[in-house]
């Protein structure tokens, strides 16, 4: 898979065994895992019926691209023109889309970044991309699933501890609030 140990960026995500998946019952996560999930949509379920949300006032979380209700001037980076590039998607298609979004969370997944810095954000929008609801229920199950594979893989293989996703996705939301002021 591009961009794991192929010496062309940095990778984002751990490397699993071929057909590795975790999946998501809608009624019921699996194990860990699937708590974890529960408790990041919570939190940003919560954060997003904030009166931000109600406004429909941007969320810029990187670039001139990246954030709910952001998008205007110049691409500035590859995460940027992948977000852009999503946006215009959603523009094609409507919003909430799911296709976009298995789509877009793709490209991040095999992109090789340039840093670890612009790896550990577009981690950030993968997962966050993942819990944003789109219309078809399994659609999103699809995204959820692969996230939390994703995130397991990092956590059971040692890269990462189990909570160090509640650190991406809140400093990708204190990013975007900063900005958004």
């Amino acid at each position: 898979m591009p961009g794991i140990g192929d010496g062309r960026g940095m990778s984002i995500f751990a490397k699993k065994k071929e057909g590795a998946r975790l999946v998501l019952d809608r009624a019921r996560g699996t194990g860990q895992s699937g708590a974890m999930i529960r408790v990041i949509a919570f939190l940003l379920a919560a954060a997003s019926a904030g009166p931000a949300a109600a406004q429909g006032l941007a969320l810029p979380v990187h670039g001139n691209w990246c954030g709910p209700f952001h998008g205007a001037g110049p691409i500035l980076d590859a995460l940027d023109d992948a977000c852009f590039r999503h946006d215009y998607c959603a523009v094609q298609r409507g919003p909430f889309d799911c296709g976009c979004d298995l789509a877009f969370m793709a490209e991040l997944r095999q992109r090789p970044w340039p840093s670890p810095a612009l790896a550990a954000k577009a981690r950030a929008v993968y997962e966050a991309i993942a819990l944003a609801p789109c219309r078809d229920p399994a659609g999103q199950r699809e995204k959820m699933s692969l996230a939390a594979a994703d995130w397991a893989a990092a956590v059971a293989s040692g890269q990462e501890a189990p909570l160090a996703i509640l650190d991406r996705l809140g400093a990708l939301l204190a990013e975007g609030l900063a900005r958004a002021q």
